[in-house]
């Protein structure tokens, strides 16, 4: 996989488990010349959240291949990026979060693995194979532009919704045809999500290779 790929990879990571967090606080600090009043200071991060380790492990392997360096993963199952450059370079192909995120220009217009490398992301994120192949979200916006690069790839798919639940936003489904399914694995070959298992990234090196 070639770094353009790699990086389409971790956006699509982030598309389906990623936040852009900005903060302030307010705070008494101790210098050597006594204590000061830091008001409002500014701080800034984005979130990965994932319950499976492997995928984690996944995520810190391609930030360390494009950043240099090797995140932690926090008790409560997350990876958070607080590296000013990292996240400037990050935040430069799409916002982050349910309603935000979009598929990147450079993904779009990319060549297919670079098209690969984001719809593994995001399918490991935010997408199933326990039945049939699928991709979940409340961003239609979004989700059709992944519908997008499926037909560019000669997948088929259909695209349903809006489904409503009870104190929930309105959701989509996005299914790959029966007749693609095994083509849409093995081109993705997603390292968490594969069929009859919520969490199978073992499975998934032992079937299709890692990337």
């Amino acid at each position: 996989m070639n770094k353009k790929a790699a990086l389409a990879e971790i956006v699509g990571l982030l598309c389906a488990e990623g936040c852009h967090v900005v903060s302030y606080c307010t705070f008494l600090e101790k210098t050597s010349k006594g204590t000061r009043l830091r008001n409002n200071k500014r701080s800034e991060r984005i979130e990965f959240y994932n319950k499976d380790y492997r995928l984690l492990e996944h995520f810190r392997e391609l930030i360390f291949r494009i950043f240099g360096y090797l995140p932690n993963i926090t008790k409560d199952n997350k990876i958070n990026l607080a590296k000013r450059k990292t996240i400037e370079r990050l935040t430069t192909f799409t916002e982050y979060g349910h309603l935000r995120w979009r598929v990147p220009t450079f993904v779009t217009k990319g060549n297919t693995e670079i098209k690969v490398g984001f719809l593994r992301g995001y399918f490991d994120g935010d997408g199933t194979a326990s039945n049939r192949v699928r991709f979940f979200s409340v961003n239609k916006a979004g989700l059709e532009e992944v519908a997008n690069l499926l037909r560019s790839l000669r997948m088929r798919f259909t695209l349903q919704g809006p489904m409503f639940k009870p104190n929930r936003k309105p959701a989509y489904i996005l299914q790959i045809s029966e007749k693609d399914k095994e083509i849409f694995l093995n081109t993705i070959r997603p390292v968490s999500k594969q069929p009859g298992t919520q969490f199978a990234g073992v499975a998934a090196k032992q079937k299709f290779g890692r990337p």
